[in-house]
């Protein structure tokens, strides 16, 4: 027999699920002023921008389920996760599809438990059946942790592929073609997300007729790329007919000298580090051989 505070659990569990999405779902999230203005000129930017970051072109089923979840349960995410997420070329719906899965994982790992459990003739008791929503709030806000923890190793991915497009355009540059034409023929080269983004905004660049000096701009803002902004900044100088090698030659050499010292601060700090971890043997060792004598001159020994 199943134990009847078992069954109670899971039917109120499933009940209050079940309440939650029918309230989430039934809400409307409110439109503002500005947007529906905005909307007689056209979508605006961020709106497509976000519709865009929302499921990867080659998005699976769980994909679109997280994109809808997104959307329909407006889950919030902060800025930094987002700047993150789109430095890693993963979609929204990718992430809130992860969160779902462990979450969801979580929480009926103990139940299932619990009902073989019980199955057997040994049912479990409250703790383990209660365990399951710690572990679905832990589950769900692990991809955030991950997330977080990979930081600073994907800015520092992301400031790599930027000096190597530099490097690129000013290759592109040197073979004499344009600006547009040089960042194109670069961006192409490698698929990581610096130069996905980059191609992406060349071709709506493209596609409006414009000049993509702004869409670099405002990509660099996304993303957290100053730097980016700068090779907008000197590209644009070849409307005035200026010479760009020079310049981007410049620009190539600060960035890199930044990067070199970037890098060296950071391997003083793991030396540093890794100096305090050799030092707790010899400490021990010294307590090791201190204390016999100390011992034996205060007669404990």
């Amino acid at each position: 027999m199943i134990d009847p505070p078992l069954l109670a659990a899971l039917a109120g569990s499933l009940g209050a699920g079940g309440l939650f999405l029918a309230t989430t779902g039934a809400r409307r999230r409110p439109v503002r002023i500005a947007d529906a203005f905005a909307n007689l000129e056209g979508p605006p930017r961020e709106t497509a921008m976000e519709t865009a970051e929302l499921a990867g072109p080659a998005d699976s089923w769980l994909e679109r389920v997280g994109a809808q979840v997104y959307v329909r349960g407006h889950v919030p995410l902060s800025e930094t996760t987002r700047t993150l997420l789109r430095l890693h070329g993963r979609s929204i719906g990718d992430f809130v599809a992860e969160k779902l899965v462990l979450g969801t994982g979580g929480l009926l790992t103990p139940v299932l438990l619990a009902l073989a459990s019980a199955t057997m003739g040994a049912p479990l008791g409250a703790p383990v059946q209660l365990a399951g929503l710690v572990l679905a709030v832990l589950g769900w806000f692990w991809p955030d942790l991950g997330l977080r923890r990979s930081a600073g190793r994907v800015r520092h991915d992301a400031d790599e592929a930027l000096l190597t497009l530099f490097d690129l355009v000013m290759l592109e540059r040197m073979a004499n073609r344009s600006a547009t034409q040089s960042l194109e023929a670069a961006a192409e080269v490698s698929d990581v997300a610096v130069f996905r983004r980059v191609r992406g905004v060349l071709a709506q660049a493209g596609l409006e007729q414009q000049q993509p000096w702004s869409g670099l701009r405002s990509l660099a803002a996304e993303l957290r790329l100053p730097a980016l902004a700068d090779l907008a900044d000197i590209m644009q100088l070849d409307d005035q007919g200026a010479s760009l090698t020079e310049a981007l030659g410049a620009r190539v050499e600060e960035l890199r000298d930044a990067h070199l010292s970037a890098e060296r601060i950071a391997a003083n700090e793991a030396n540093e580090r890794m100096t305090l971890w050799m030092a707790v043997p010899v400490m021990i060792f010294g307590l090791a051989f201190i204390c016999p004598p100390l011992m034996r001159m205060a007669g404990m020994s």
